[in-house]
């Protein structure tokens, strides 16, 4: 019998946040298929352990319950890490606007991204991707009057249009995803300086627990689902397997840009006369 291969401890990690969630736990699936060695991060240590027990055999995983805003969570994943660099970050940890109201969810989704992104970015191995998923709301929100205060925002600067937002969840959750695409091209460049790459991808309309959470808060997720020229919503894995191509170096000239993974819905909202015709 040939001997059993054991896991490089010094190879690089591949650290997957909101690993619990249905798009979390299908990115973590995909990376575990190719073997990486994982590090996965959400609030709740049980849905991580049943996560990474149906892992096992596939690749060696370490957990992380937290929350993702929390100061010393970065300094956690750095730990984890025990010296090894990054090979790929997904950041899939964020929150709808029925989880939250408007300064959490703002936290979460974009805040603690920018926290989280700074802390690792020296960690990150030469040819490694970090991948933001942020959602096509963002998309609907790229008035140049929302760009420029997320700009302030992220100069450290006090804007009105974005502490006004904030008032609601509904505006603060695309106002939060609008400044993941930014913020993923505004990094781009420091990425370049240690050969590592940032993208961010905004899926549509996913059948995931949030997603459903979202359809029934009202109307306007089954509206933006008969626009989709795909005509449903799309599945988890589906967003795995883009995330995957990211990271990987089949993807090595892709960086600081938004890629749209949502079944065309951002095409039909707009060959209906935008968001208000709908």
């Amino acid at each position: 019998m040939s001997p059993v291969a054991m896991p490089d401890p010094t190879a690089p990690a591949t650290i997957v946040t909101g690993a619990a969630g249905g798009m979390g736990s299908a990115i973590a699936q995909a990376f575990a298929d190719e073997g990486r060695p994982l590090i996965l991060c959400d609030l709740h240590a049980a849905p991580l352990e049943a996560l990474a027990a149906s892992l096992a055999g596939k690749a060696p995983v370490a957990i992380i319950a937290g929350d993702v805003t929390a100061a010393d969570y970065p300094v956690r994943i750095i730990a984890a890490l025990a010296g090894r660099k990054i090979a790929a970050f997904a950041h899939a940890a964020g929150v709808s606007p029925s989880m939250a109201d408007g300064k959490r969810v703002f936290a979460i989704n974009f805040t603690a991204t920018t926290c989280l992104v700074e802390s690792l970015l020296p960690h990150m191995a030469p040819g490694g991707a970090a991948v933001l998923i942020a959602s096509n709301s963002g998309q609907t929100f790229t008035m140049g009057f929302i760009d420029r205060a997320l700009k302030k925002v992220m100069r450290g600067k006090f804007s009105l249009i974005h502490a006004l937002t904030l008032r609601n969840s509904r505006l603060a959750y695309p106002m939060s995803k609008r400044g993941v695409q930014l913020y993923a091209k505004a990094m781009a460049p420091a990425f370049g300086k240690v050969g590592a790459r940032i993208v961010s991808l905004s899926p549509g309309i996913i059948d995931t627990g949030m997603g459903r959470l979202e359809q029934g808060a009202g109307p306007e997720i089954d509206k933006m689902i008969a626009v989709t020229p795909v005509g449903r919503m799309g599945m988890p894995p589906e967003i795995a397997s883009v995330v995957a191509f990211l990271a990987s170096p089949a993807a090595s000239y892709i960086s600081g840009t938004d890629v749209l993974v949502d079944g065309g819905t951002i095409a039909g909202i707009e060959a209906v006369g935008g968001v208000m015709r709908l």
